[in-house]
Order: structure tokens, then C-alpha cells, then sequence
């Protein structure tokens, strides 16, 4: 239903604090405009999220509908005042709406948490760890799988936490070799399914009778990790797979680049697959409405998200694969308070993206 698509949005937006508490939220006219919806789809959206106490109407003077500030953390008995969450603010980092599920779950204050500094190399990174822990300065480590620099790493960073008993939990954004293995071995952690998205994306593309998938983006490690997820799919020997890769440092003529490939994107049976971050985004959505072109009729397209501060409004023009980076760092936070607070052992949790469909396909 195409009400639920928009609150899911709106919801997300809540989440990520696109929409602060005790601010408003866009009007009934630009939520119209914005989604291109009738009115009363536009309400029916509104009304949900008035229902789940995330949303206030107020009237009279300076009325509108007001985002609720968040419902307190169930108590556990035990607050975790040294929480240390790694890494913090990388750039293009997911770390800013983590950190909020993250908070929202263990009642941390922000004095309460430890950062750890952007060290140049792995073993500095182990360095500070093993100073941190030795001085008995936190009671349990959140872990972005983002820290680690490779596969060897991770290991060696939870193989030490086992040794001297420190309780941690891996939080993975995205489906990697590393998520996969530290999900085999049950280690605690909160993992993300994209698989079954992005097979209701290709499902789509295939009932259009497209057969070729082309990735498209700026950052190669992001587009190809988005074909390997691809790939293990079981319908993938149904496509052809393509990639273009353009190249970030030469952001002036991005334009033209994008324009370069334009005929590889409308190609019959093509499906594009963007890189879901802002730039490459801006530069594409910019080209079609150059060229009057519209998604879902002259381009069949969608993007997969890769970092939280995508620009809110591509989710509304486009067909895409959300990540729920909120709720991970919310089911983390959870997590390492029961098994600090309550002793109780880790456990695997699975999270799945979800597939928003817009009809751009």
C-alpha cells in the first residue's frame, strides 16, 4: 500500500533524527508534492504514525503534527555507564544512526561513552583496546564491523575479547565474507539479511522483462559488494552483470561522466542499480530530469542504500533497499545490556533491509 510506503519513510526519518522531537514534520501540501500522492494517502501515512506515538497533532496557532520525543528504555536494573562503541564518526560512516538505536537501548549518556580514536593501523587499534580493558574502563564494547580493516583483524579483536572475558557485540550493516563467518561461528552480533530485498528488487526487474543488472556508482567497494550479494541469489543466472565504476576524484566533469554512460542505462532490458549515496544519486537524478527522462518508464531503476545521511528525498523519487541502521544499534544495545546486566550469553540476531518499491523498476 502505498500509505504504508510513505509512514515507513517518514518513520525512518523519525529514527535517523531527519525529523527531531518537537519539531514538526512537513505539511500535508509538500508531503503531496513530495511523494506525488492524493491527499488522503498522504493522511492515511500521517495517521499511522499518530497511532505508533510517534507523531502529535496540535492546532491553532503554530499547529501541525510534532515528532514525540522518544519512549524511555525499559529499566534492566543496571544502567551500562561505560559503554564503548567503536569506531565513531568515520566518514560515510553508519556509526550516527546507529549510535542513536544504540543509546536509545542502554539509557547512555553521551559522558558515559567511549570513542575511540581514528588510529592509522590495526595494531594501534588492538593497542588501545587492551589499555581500555586492562584499566577495567568499560563494561561491555559495541562494535561496528566498519573498524575492522580486514578479516584477520576482526578475529584477533574478539579472540581477545573471549580470552579476558570482555562481553562485545559485532554490529554488520551489510552482508560481507567477515559478517558470514562471525555469524557461522555464533559469535554475538547483530547482522543484516539483504538477500531477500534485493531478490524482490530482481524479481521486478525480471517481470519487466529485464535481464541485464548494471551497477552503477563511485565506490567501487560498495557496487561490487552490492553484485556479490547479487550473485548468491538463486535467480542471479537468470543476468547479465555489468558494472561502471566512475571516478569520484574528478567530481567536475561527474556530469559528463554520468551523461557517457546514459546510453548504457536505457539500454532495453537494463535494469540500473545505483550506488545509494548522495553524490552519485545527485548526479544521476540530475541527468534524468535534464534529459525529461522518468524512472520506471524510460529508465527501469533502484538504488541500494550504503551510508544513513542519504538525502531523504531520493527514498521518495525512488524505488530503493533500505537498511534499517536504527533498529541494529537498537537490537545491539539491547543485546550487550542483557549479557552485562543480566548475565545471559550472546546471540545471533538477524535484521532484514527492506525492499521500498516506488514503481521505478
Amino acid at each position: 500500500m502505498k500509505y504504508r510506503q510513505i509512514a515507513d519513510i517518514l518513520r525512518e526519518r523519525i529514527r535517523r533524527g531527519r525529523y527531531k522531537p518537537g519539531e514538526t514534520i512537513p505539511s500535508y501540501p509538500r508531503l503531496r508534492e513530495l511523494f506525488e500522492v492524493s491527499d488522503i494517502t498522504v493522511r492515511k501515512a500521517v495517521a499511522l504514525l499518530v497511532n505508533e506515538n510517534l507523531l502529535r497533532m496540535e492546532r491553532g496557532r503554530g499547529k501541525g503534527f510534532f515528532v514525540m520525543p522518544p519512549a524511555p528504555a525499559r529499566s534492566s536494573g543496571r544502567r551500562l555507564h561505560r559503554l564503548c562503541i567503536l569506531p565513531v564518526n568515520l566518514p560515510q560512516s553508519d556509526d550516527p544512526a546507529i549510535q542513536k538505536g544504540i543509546t536509545a537501548a542502554v539509557e547512555a549518556e553521551f559522558g558515559s561513552l567511549i570513542l575511540l580514536p581514528d588510529f592509522a593501523d590495526a595494531d594501534s587499534r588492538l593497542r588501545c583496546l587492551r589499555s581500555i580493558t586492562a584499566a577495567e574502563a568499560a563494561d561491555g564494547f559495541l562494535i561496528n564491523g566498519q573498524l575492522f580493516a580486514s578479516d584477520r583483524e576482526a578475529a584477533g579483536v574478539t579472540e581477545y575479547f573471549d580470552s579476558c572475558g570482555m562481553k562485545y557485540v559485532v554490529i554488520y550493516s551489510c552482508e560481507c565474507r567477515s559478517a558470514s563467518e562471525f555469524f557461522a561461528a555464533g559469535r554475538p552480533g547483530v547482522f543484516m539479511n539483504e538477500r531477500d530485498a534485493l531478490r524482490r528488487a530482481l524479481l521486478r526487474a525480471e517481470s519487466r522483462g529485464n535481464h541485464r543488472l548494471l551497477f552503477l556508482g563511485i565506490d567501487g567497494f560498495s557496487v561490487r559488494r552490492s553484485i556479490e550479494v547479487a550473485r548468491a541469489l538463486d535467480l542471479a543466472q537468470k543476468f547479465e552483470f555489468a558494472e561502471i565504476i566512475l571516478d569520484e576524484l574528478e567530481v567536475k566533469n561527474l556530469f559528463h561522466s554520468f551523461e557517457r554512460v546514459l546510453e548504457e542505462a536505457v539500454r532495453p532490458g537494463t535494469t540500473v542499480v545505483l550506488e545509494g549515496s548522495n553524490l552519485p544519486l545527485s548526479y544521476f537524478d540530475s541527468l534524468l530530469a535534464a534529459r525529461r527522462l522518468r524512472p520506471g518508464r524510460d529508465v527501469s531503476c533502484f538504488f541500494f542504500e550504503h551510508y544513513c545521511n542519504l538525502e531523504s528525498v531520493f527514498f521518495s523519487k525512488y524505488s530503493s533497499i533500505s537498511r534499517p541502521y536504527f533498529d541494529l544499534g537498537f537490537k545491539a544495545g539491547e543485546l550487550l545490556r542483557r549479557m552485562v546486566a543480566a548475565g545471559t550469553p550472546g546471540e545471533t540476531i538477524t535484521l532484514s533491509a527492506a525492499f521500498n518499491d516506488l514503481g521505478t523498476i
